[in-house]
């Protein structure tokens, strides 16, 4: 099976002398849909803004056998915790065509495709709202919707349950399980990524202590307890 994303020898501090990441290694293949989770402080969301490249991290990161580069990064999707560091056009239609004229689509078609994108996810009858009149729910899919309207060959989310009540986060989850797309999802929502991943690994103080299926992850207590899960 093609390997998407290999994580080798991935070190990251903020200071000189504390280091957030240590020795992280991992692979994806394609189609995997892989949780990572940890207590608060773990590094989750580090080590997401380091295979972006938004944080220098030493050691290597190849996607699909290259070394990752801008025109990689294109290849990504990405949604963050807050929907509003995505969502900020007047309207949720702008919003979702923005990737795409960022890269030179002509708006129109920009947003014919944006269109059908936000149909896909039910949010059709919403394009012409600003994302602040959405619920946090809406604009959870809104942000993905804005992350997979370039067809990214990876998506990345960073604890996308954050906010949501129980329905909205089985909803959620719903939706991730249909997306043909090989997904890293951070989160502490264990029910929720029982649902939506195979494989789970388990930071704790910035280093990888568990990778397996996600079942055998999570019904190991002694594990839970020793990453500030429960």
């Amino acid at each position: 099976m093609k390997t998407i994303l290999a994580v080798t020898g991935l070190n990251f501090s903020f200071e000189r002398n504390r280091a957030v990441l240590q020795n992280i290694e991992f692979q994806v293949a394609e189609g995997e849909c892989l949780g990572i989770v940890g207590g608060n402080g773990a590094g989750k969301s580090t080590l997401l803004w380091c295979l972006l490249g938004l944080l220098k991290a030493s050691g290597s990161i190849r996607f699909c056998g290259e070394a990752v580069s801008k025109g990689a990064l294109a290849r990504i999707g990405m949604v963050f915790q807050n929907p509003e560091d995505q969502l900020f056009m007047p309207t949720l239609i702008n919003d979702v065509a923005l990737p795409l004229v960022n890269r030179g689509l002509g708006i129109s078609e920009a947003q014919r495709m944006a269109l059908d994108r936000l149909d896909k996810l039910g949010l059709r009858d919403l394009a012409g709202r600003p994302a602040t009149m959405l619920s946090i729910g809406e604009r959870k899919r809104a942000s993905i919707a804005a992350a997979l309207i370039a067809s990214p060959e990876l998506l990345l989310l960073d604890e996308p349950t954050a906010e949501l009540d129980g329905r909205s986060a089985r909803q959620l989850a719903d939706l991730l399980a249909q997306l043909a797309v090989t997904t890293i999802v951070t989160s502490h929502h264990l029910d929720f990524l029982r649902t939506i991943t195979s494989r789970t690994v388990v930071l704790s103080k910035g280093r990888i202590i568990a990778d397996g299926p996600t079942p055998d992850i999570l019904a190991n207590q002694s594990l839970l307890q020793a990453a500030d899960l429960i």
